[in-house]
């Protein structure tokens, strides 16, 4: 009965100590977490803004859209992010930006499991660039050895068909939410 009670008591405030644990990391995680998004979104963005352009918008499903708009509150440039499940090693996810007209500024690779030294280049701005002022209409979304227009990376065709299935997606998402009449 006193080894009940004893792990009772070590059970309940193993408990609390990790309650308050995370309640003390809690703000601070958040706060860097936010750091992270801002620090993502001037890397894609072509142009510079203050953290208080930022505007996040979530659809009825829960996806979170991020809108930067000028001083006039005129919109500069919309971000999304979008994940492949085709990598070589499983999920790729970026952060996509593009302009008001839907044409593409840039990526950015916020995860994957990719070969390094081959798939994971397309992180690079050599593979990121392809893609650059490219909309969903006029586009045949896959990489050349498939008959689209993206220029694969050697030895990472894989790598290469998923980030484009990314930025693809990441495209489809922001023209149903804001260019209904521009999908393909």
């Amino acid at each position: 009965m006193r080894s009940v009670l004893t792990l009772t008591i070590i059970g309940f405030f193993s408990a609390l100590l990790l309650y308050v644990t995370n309640d003390i990391t809690k703000v601070p995680i958040e706060k860097a977490m936010e750091r992270v998004k801002v620090e993502s979104l001037r890397q894609i963005f072509p142009f510079e803004f203050e953290d208080n352009d930022i505007k996040t918008v979530i659809d009825e499903n829960g996806k979170e859209f991020f809108e930067i708009k000028d001083g006039e509150n005129n919109l500069k440039g919309i971000a999304v992010g979008a994940l492949s499940n085709e990598g070589y090693s499983g999920e790729i996810k970026i952060l996509l930006a593009v302009s008001p007209e839907g044409k593409v500024f840039d990526y950015s690779v916020l995860a994957h499991k990719e070969t390094p030294g081959l798939g994971n280049k397309i992180e690079l701005e050599p593979f990121r660039k392809q893609f650059k002022d490219k909309t969903l209409k006029g586009f045949d979304w896959k990489v050349k050895k498939d008959g689209g227009f993206v220029d694969e990376l050697t030895a990472a065709t894989i790598s290469s068909r998923a980030a484009t299935d990314a930025v693809k997606k990441g495209l489809e998402e922001i023209s149903k939410k804001y260019f209904s009449g521009n999908k393909k």
